[in-house]
C-alpha cells in the first residue's frame, strides 16, 4: 500500500523567488513558504499562494485572487496579513505575502479539543480583540481619496485568524472579501464562505454590510471557549436552518465555568437581527478589553507567546531541526486511498473517498464497518470525520432499537400512496415511514401528519446528481467541488458555497426543493415495502416544505401516476354516477387544484357519469379528460367521491 507520490520542484527558483516549502494545498490553490531574495545578501522568508495548473485558465478564480491581492495591498494593519506581490509566471498566477512563523486558530482549538482542554479565558479575550482590530481597520478602510471602500472579509472564522510564536495575531485570507472598488463582475455580489462560518444575513441572501462579519465572530468566540465546532455534525439544511434562525447551542452545556459577562458579549454578536448586535468589530474588540480591565486581568502579547511555545512546543522543536538540517522531504501526495471491511469479511478497495462516500450514502458501510485510510491503521468508520459525516444523515433506529416494531405495515402494490398520506394525516400521526425496494430505502419522518424530513439512499437523490438533474449545476462543476471535498469537511454543499459555485441562500432553497423532491417521488413506486413506526421523530432540522398535506398528494400524483394507470383504475366506473361525499377532514379548497382540476370538481353534481364528465371538455377534450381521470381517481382516495350505479 505504498503512497503514490512525485517530487515537487523545491529549491528552483520560481521567478524571483524560491519555493522552500509545501504548506498547504486547497481545492484550487497551493500555498508555499518561499524566499525572497535583494542586494546585498538580503534575505525575507514569505509565502507564495498560487493557483493550481488546472484552474489557470479558470477567470472567477482568477479574478478572486486578484480582488485578494488588490483589497489586501490597501490595507497596512499590524493585525492584518500582508500583501507584497501579485504576478503571473509560467502561466500561474500568485500572490506574495507576509509568512507568519505559528499556527492558525483552528489547529490552536483542535489540538486543545484532542487534549480535553480549553482556551484561558483571558486568551479567548485578547487574541479575539486583536483580531477584532485588523477587522475593524479593514471596515473602515478609505482610499486615497478618503471614499470607504466598505470592506467587508465575509469569511472570518478561526483558519483565518493566525498566530505567530511571538504572539502577534493576524486576520488572513480576504480572496472572497466584499469592497465597493471591486471591478471583478464575475464575484461583485456573490456569497461564498465556510457554511459553519455564515450569517443570517447570507443564508438569507440578502445584502450584507460589517454586522455579517460581527455574527461569524460571536461564532468564533462560541468555539473559542468550548473547543468545539459550534454547527458540526448534521446535514448542509440543518446547519443552514440553524444559522438562518439564529439558533446558538448554549455555551454552559460545553463550558459551564464560562463567565456569564463574557458569554452575554458573545450573544449580542450572535443575535439573528443584525441591529441588535454591536455596531461594529472595534465596539465588540472594547467590550471584550472592558470586560478584562474590569476583573483587574492584563495580557498581552506575551502571555499568548508562552502559551504557544507551550502548547506547540513538538511543533517548533521540528521546525528547529528541519531548519538546520535542511531536510524538507516535500512531496506533493496523490489523494489517499480507502479500505473498508465488515467485522469478519474481507476488505474492499482499494477506493477514492468520493467511492466510500457513495457507497456509505447508498447503505453499504454502516457504523459498524472499519476503515484503513492509506499509511494508517484500521479504525471504526465514525472516526474519519468525512466518512462519519454520511453516516449521521442515515441513523438506522431499527439498529438502535432492534426491538421496534411497526405499528403497521404492508406491500405497496396492495396500497396506494395518496391513501396511506391520506390516513397519516387525518390521524395527526408523529413518526417514521420506511419504504424499501430492492435495496433501495427511504424514510419519511411526518409530523402531525405532514411529512417533514426524508432520508434516502438512491444515487439520484444525493445532493450532487440532484443539483445536476435541476440544471444548477453541471457535471464539470461537480466534479470540481468533489476533487476540493477534503477541504471543506467532506460535506459538497460546503465545498459549493466555498469555491463560490452557489451562493447560501442558493443553496439552501435548493436543498428545501430537493427535500420535496423526494417526498414526491415515492409516487413513482409501484413494488416495494412499507412500515410505519409511530413515535419515532427526526431529531434534526427541518424546513417547511410550503405545501399542505393534502396538497402535497395532489402534486405527487400530477407528476408521477400515469395516465394508463389512471385509466385502469377507474375502467369499471365509467358509465357510473359520481357523488360528492361528506368530508369533515378536508375540502376542494385544501387540495392545490389548477383551474383545470377545480372545473372537474365542479362539474361533479351527482348526475353525470365519468363518460358524461369526458364530454364537458369542449375544445380542451383531450387535457380536460387527462383532469377527469387524475382528479376522480384523487378525490376517491381522500374519499371524497363514491360511484353509484346509473338510474
Amino acid at each position: 500500500m505504498s503512497q503514490d507520490k512525485r517530487p515537487i520542484g523545491f529549491s528552483a527558483s520560481f521567478g524571483k523567488y524560491k519555493l522552500v516549502e509545501l504548506i498547504a494545498q486547497g481545492g484550487m490553490a497551493e500555498i508555499f513558504k518561499a524566499k525572497s531574495y535583494g542586494v546585498s545578501g538580503f534575505e525575507k522568508t514569505i509565502v507564495i499562494k498560487r493557483i493550481l495548473p488546472t484552474y489557470s485558465d479558470d477567470r472567477e478564480f482568477i479574478d478572486m485572487l486578484i480582488d485578494e491581492a488588490k483589497i489586501c495591498a490597501s490595507l497596512q494593519h499590524a493585525n492584518i496579513v500582508q500583501i507584497y506581490d501579485l504576478g503571473r509566471l509560467e502561466g500561474c498566477y500568485y500572490i506574495a505575502m507576509e509568512y507568519v512563523r505559528g499556527v492558525d486558530l483552528i489547529r490552536v482549538l483542535s489540538r486543545l479539543r484532542k487534549a480535553g482542554r480549553r482556551l484561558p479565558l483571558e486568551l479567548v479575550c485578547f487574541i479575539l480583540s486583536e483580531a477584532l482590530k485588523g477587522l475593524d481597520y479593514a471596515h473602515r478602510a478609505a482610499d486615497p481619496d478618503g471614499e470607504p471602500l466598505n470592506i467587508i472579509h465575509r469569511d472570518f472564522n478561526p483558519s483565518n485568524i493566525l498566530l505567530s510564536y511571538q504572539g502577534e495575531v493576524k486576520v488572513a485570507d480576504f480572496g472572497i472579501a466584499r469592497a465597493a472598488v471591486r471591478d471583478s463582475k464575475t464575484v461583485a455580489g456573490g456569497l461564498k464562505g465556510k457554511m459553519g462560518y455564515l450569517s443570517p444575513e447570507q443564508v438569507g441572501g440578502k445584502d450584507l454590510d460589517l454586522r455579517s462579519d460581527i455574527f461569524t465572530a460571536g461564532i468564533t468566540m462560541w468555539e473559542m471557549l468550548t473547543s468545539r465546532r459550534m454547527y458540526a455534525g448534521g446535514t448542509e439544511l440543518d446547519v443552514l436552518l440553524k444559522i438562518r434562525d439564529a439558533v446558538i447551542p448554549k455555551v454552559a452545556d460545553f463550558a459551564p465555568d464560562a463567565p456569564e459577562g463574557l458569554v452575554g458579549i458573545m450573544e449580542r454578536a450572535l443575535l439573528k437581527n443584525r441591529a441588535d448586535r454591536w455596531r461594529g468589530a472595534g465596539e465588540f474588540k472594547d467590550a471584550l478589553e472592558d470586560y478584562l480591565f474590569d476583573r483587574g486581568v492584563k495580557v498581552d502579547a506575551t502571555h499568548l507567546e508562552g502559551y504557544l511555545q507551550h502548547l506547540f512546543a513538538d511543533r517548533i522543536k521540528a521546525e528547529k531541526l528541519r531548519s538546520k538540517t535542511g531536510k524538507m522531504e516535500v512531496t506533493l501526495e496523490q489523494p489517499p486511498k480507502y479500505w473498508v471491511r465488515e467485522p469478519g469479511e474481507q476488505p474492499q478497495g482499494p477506493l477514492e473517498l468520493e467511492a466510500v462516500s457513495g457507497r456509505v450514502i447508498a447503505g453499504e458501510f454502516n457504523h459498524k464497518s472499519e476503515v484503513l485510510r492509506e499509511n494508517g491503521t484500521w479504525i471504526s468508520i465514525m472516526e474519519i470525520p468525512e466518512l462519519a459525516v454520511h453516516l449521521s444523515k442515515f441513523p438506522t433506529p431499527e439498529e438502535s432499537d432492534p426491538d421496534a416494531v411497526a405499528d403497521y405495515q404492508g406491500m405497496i402494490a396492495e396500497v396506494s400512496f395518496p391513501k396511506l398520506f391520506y390516513r397519516l394525516a387525518i390521524a395527526k400521526e408523529n413518526g417514521r415511514l420506511v419504504l424499501t425496494r430492492s435495496k433501495l430505502k427511504k424514510e419519511i419522518y411526518v409530523r402531525r401528519g405532514m411529512p417533514e424530513f426524508v432520508k434516502s439512499n438512491l444515487p439520484n437523490e444525493r445532493l450532487g446528481e440532484y443539483l445536476i438533474a435541476s440544471g444548477v449545476i453541471t457535471g464539470d462543476k461537480r466534479d470540481e467541488a468533489v476533487r476540493a471535498m477534503q477541504g471543506y469537511s467532506g460535506r459538497l454543499g460546503d465545498t459549493l458555497i466555498g469555491l463560490g459555485i452557489l451562493k447560501p441562500h442558493e443553496l439552501f432553497e435548493h436543498l428545501q426543493k430537493q427535500v420535496k423532491h423526494k417526498v414526491l417521488e415515492v409516487f413513482s413506486w409501484t413494488a416495494g415495502t412499507y412500515r410505519f413506526f409511530s413515535g419515532q421523530a427526526y431529531t434534526g432540522e427541518v424546513v417547511p416544505l410550503k405545501v399542505g398535506n393534502y396538497a402535497l398528494i395532489v402534486e405527487g400524483v400530477r407528476r408521477y401516476a400515469s395516465t394508463e394507470v389512471l385509466k385502469n383504475r377507474l375502467r369499471l366506473h365509467l358509465d357510473q354516477r359520481v357523488m360528492k361525499v361528506e368530508n369533515p377532514y378536508l375540502s376542494p379548497e385544501k387540495l392545490g387544484l389548477l383551474a383545470r382540476e377545480q372545473r372537474v370538481v365542479d362539474c361533479v353534481d351527482g348526475t353525470r357519469t365519468v363518460r358524461a364528465l369526458f364530454m364537458l371538455g369542449g375544445s380542451d377534450r383531450r387535457r380536460f379528460e387527462e383532469s377527469v381521470y387524475r382528479i376522480l381517481y384523487i378525490l376517491e382516495e381522500l374519499e371524497m367521491i363514491r360511484f353509484v350505479a346509473s338510474r
